[in-house]
This record gives structure tokens, sequence and C-alpha cells, in this order.
């Protein structure tokens, strides 16, 4: 396969991407939704200073800032695949001050969030804000592919000069990697998996209602329970079938996005303050189960056995106010995101017009192994076919069902036995001497962009990384 080849279809279809961030910063809903899961970019390449070690790098948190934090409820991992044994580089974060990261035989490394900590076994890490390496003209990027024709200014304008991340930069020795150096070739990706925190939770609290209904509502409120899970309040203002006022309250057990709910309602009180509590009853309704899909949506799907009633129904419910200084993040458990190549998933995920977001979501969560993932090879190669001819020219030299067949392992690739580490797809495409992989500083975008639109083009944003580090964690300082 000629480099061409490949950074054609890769460029071709960056320019028609949703008007989302670059590379894979928020790249689906759920990502999008779960900051602390959303995995920015990935990068590994031979560490300069020292042949003999391997440097790895994930960054999540898009727009981090110095009150971010990485989630105790997240496991974040890195893949390594040398062809023989799939290793699985685990790291965690019981507080957000302190790391511990394992997943090699007798190496560890645990300690202080924002610092070098070297652990066991010539294994090191560091966690913390850092500088978002990635540089990209993103606006003008997406006025080149509205007009399907380029649009860059010179020079350019770097998106994200000046925007921080979270990053986690693990070192690892070489022959830990390649068995002792008889399997050098590594294939590599990282996820964030949810593991706590998922569904229902206090920012839920507030005033809801039926669009469809006016004058029926619920009033909404996530209580704790001592010693336990939290519970949901629920009080539904609604009216029977003759226009009369009919209350239903009830607290009842959540689990993940689901809270289900029996109800009573009263009758025999007065108005206070007289009172009249001899004479007020209280009787079941039924049951409710509130399903929600996220901060502002929700079902009430309800069951009773009062006869004036129907036994069945569902209510669409829309939020109506919030409370005060609560804010809402509904977030899904399991594997949130994953990446290898930058962009994949924007690029050839949900692409064309009217296809919407849930494959985005899909490809996401799919977890390895990377058989796992053909199941998108046919979306991928659908829509390299519909992108390859939107400058007005057919550009990729080989068919779009090979070329999907190629991207669907979205695993980089990097070749630990050769240190010199500048070209990306190096290894995939047969560079000779070149490690492959991602370095911080590859313009990537150049690469793809001068392929397909045509020889020069570019966003001219050159690398302006120019205080990363010569030697780990190699990220710049946070701005």
């Amino acid at each position: 396969m000629k480099i061409n080849s490949l950074c054609s279809v890769l460029a071709l279809s960056l320019l028609v991407a949703a008007q989302t961030w670059a590379a894979d910063h928020r790249d689906g809903p759920f990502a999008t939704n779960d900051p602390a899961a959303d995995l920015n970019d990935i990068y590994t390449f031979v560490n300069p200073k020292n042949p003999a070690e391997t440097i790895f790098v994930a960054t999540v948190f898009p727009v981090a800032n110095s009150a971010s934090s990485f989630s105790s409820a997240v496991d974040y991992r890195f893949f390594i695949d040398n062809g023989g044994t799939e290793r699985v580089v685990t790291c965690k974060f019981p507080g957000s001050t302190r790391f511990e990261c394992s997943g090699f035989p007798g190496m560890t490394a645990s300690g202080s969030v924002g610092r070098t900590v070297n652990g066991t076994g010539g294994f090191r890490v560091y966690t913390g804000l850092r500088d978002d390496p990635f540089f990209f003209d993103l606006n003008a990027f997406n006025a080149t592919r509205n007009a399907l024709a380029p649009r860059f200014t010179n020079p350019g304008v770097n998106f994200f000069r000046d925007l921080n991340t979270l990053t986690i930069v693990l070192g690892i020795p070489n022959s830990a990697l390649s068995d002792g150096g008889t399997r050098n070739v590594l294939k590599v990706y990282s996820s964030t998996t949810r593991t706590g925190g998922a569904g229902i939770g206090p920012g839920i609290s507030g005033g809801w209602y039926d669009a469809a209904n006016p004058g029926h509502g619920l009033s909404l409120e996530v209580i704790p329970t001592a010693g336990g899970a939290d519970r949901l309040n629920v009080a539904w203002h609604t009216h029977d079938n003759g226009g009369r006022q009919f209350w239903l309250v009830g607290v009842g057990a959540i689990n993940g996005a689901v809270a289900t709910v029996p109800l009573r309602y009263t009758s025999g009180g007065t108005f206070p303050p007289t009172g009249n509590s001899a004479g007020t009853q209280s009787f079941p309704f039924g049951d409710v189960v509130l399903t929600f899909s996220g901060c502002n949506n929700a079902t009430l799907d309800y069951t009773t056995n009062l006869l004036n009633l129907p036994s069945s129904g569902r209510v669409n419910l829309n939020r109506l106010t919030s409370i005060s200084g609560q804010s809402c993040a509904f977030l899904n458990s399991g594997q949130i995101d994953r990446e290898g190549r930058p962009a994949i998933n924007t690029a050839l995920i949900n692409v064309l017009p009217g296809t919407g977001t849930a494959l985005k979501d899909a490809y996401n969560r799919a977890p390895g192994p990377a058989s796992n993932w053909t199941q998108f090879t046919t979306e991928m190669a659908n829509n390299l076919a519909a992108l390859d001819t939107l400058d007005g020219r057919a550009n990729s030299l080989l068919p779009p069902a090979t070329l999907a067949s190629v991207l669907v392992d979205d695993r980089l690739i990097i070749d630990i036995s050769k240190p010199a580490c500048d070209e990306y797809l190096a290894v995939e495409l047969g560079v000779a001497g070149k490690c492959g992989g991602r370095t911080l500083n590859r313009d990537i975008i150049d690469d793809t962009l001068g392929a397909v639109v045509g020889p020069g083009v570019s966003d001219n944003v050159a690398n302006d990384n120019l205080a990363n580090l010569v030697d780990f964690p190699f990220l710049a300082d946070p701005n």
C-alpha cells in the first residue's frame, strides 16, 4: 500500500466530518457527556533520549483546567499487543490527587497526580494537567469542508493553542514490551471504562412535565439512605378522569438509569391548620418505572389496579426546572471511549447527513479484540465511497472496501526496534527504518491535506508546541 493511498482517504474523510472537535475530542454523545472519560488523542513513540524505552500517552478531558480531575470511577487502559501477548495497563485514581497503574508482571507505579513517579521494574508514570499538543486550524478546516474547496489562510490559527488536557504518560522498558526483543511490533490503543457513578444522580432533582398534557407534572428528588444507595422521591401532580386533582407520592429504589417507585394517594384530609389526622387515609396506586435517557428526558411507565383509570400507560417527560447549584451529568456505565489512530470515529462513522450519532457511541463502546470491530467495516466503506469524490475528483487509489478493512483495526502500530519516530503510519506502509506510531510533533493534518486536496495544501499551522519537553513526560506545562 502506498502512503498517499491511506493518507488520501483519511484526509478526504476528515474534510466532511461533523462539526465536532478534531482527532478524538468529543467524538460521540456518551464521551462528550463524560469529559473525564473522553479520550482526546493517543501517542506512542520510542523515547528519543533512551531507545530502550517506549512512551505511551493518552490525553483525556477536552479543555481541561486546574479544577478538572481524573475520575475515581473510571479505569484508564492501554492495550499493548506484541503479536504474542496483549498486556493491559490500567490506571486508576482512588482520589483526586493519587493514581495507581499496573499491568506488566513486576511493574507497578503509584503516587501523586502532577508528578513523575518511578515505579518498579523500570516502569514510570506521569499523570496530570498538561498543554494539549494537538495543533490544527479547526475553523478553516470546517470552512474547507463546507465549501469543498480550500479555505485556509496563511498563517493559519491553531484552534488548540493554549488549551489544556489531562494526561497519562507511561514509560515502559522495551524488553518488557517485546518479550526480550523477540516481538518488536506493537499494536496499541486506549480505552476508558466507567465503573461507577452512572445513571440517576442528584442532578436529576427538579421539576419534570409532560408537554402533551398541560397541568400534569412531577417533582423528583434524589435522597440519600443511611448506609445505602440513593433513592428517588416522587410527587406526581396529576388529575383523575373526572378532572379532579390527584396527587401521587412515593419513594423507590434507583438501579442505574431506572427507578421503580410504588406510589400512594390520600383522601379525607382537610386544609391546614385544622387538620384531620383521624380521617386521613392512604391507598396504594401502583408502581411507576422512571427510565432516564439523559439529564432532560425520561419516560414514566405506570401500572395500577384502580378501576376508573387505564391499567397501564406511558408518559414522556422533559425537565422543567433544576435545583440551584446542582448540575447534572447523566453518565453511562461500561466502556465509554476508545482510540488508536486519530480521527477514525470522527471521520468514518455516522458521517453522512441523516445518519445520526448512534453508531459513534457503538464504535467507542465496542470492546476488543480487534475482530469485534469488523462490524463497522461496511459503515466505513460506504462513507469512504461517498467521501472520495467530494473535492470534485476521485483520489483513492484503493477500493473503499479494501481501505476500510485496514482502518477498521483501529490501533497504532509501532516497531520499537527502530528509534527514528518521525513518520506516521510508517509500519503499515513499509517505510524503512522508521518506528511508526505517533509523535507529539507530527503534523498529521498536513500529511493528509497535501495528499488529498493537492500538493502544498496545508492548514498553515506549524507545530507550535515549542515548550514541549525533550524528556519525560514530554508534554509542555499547562497554560
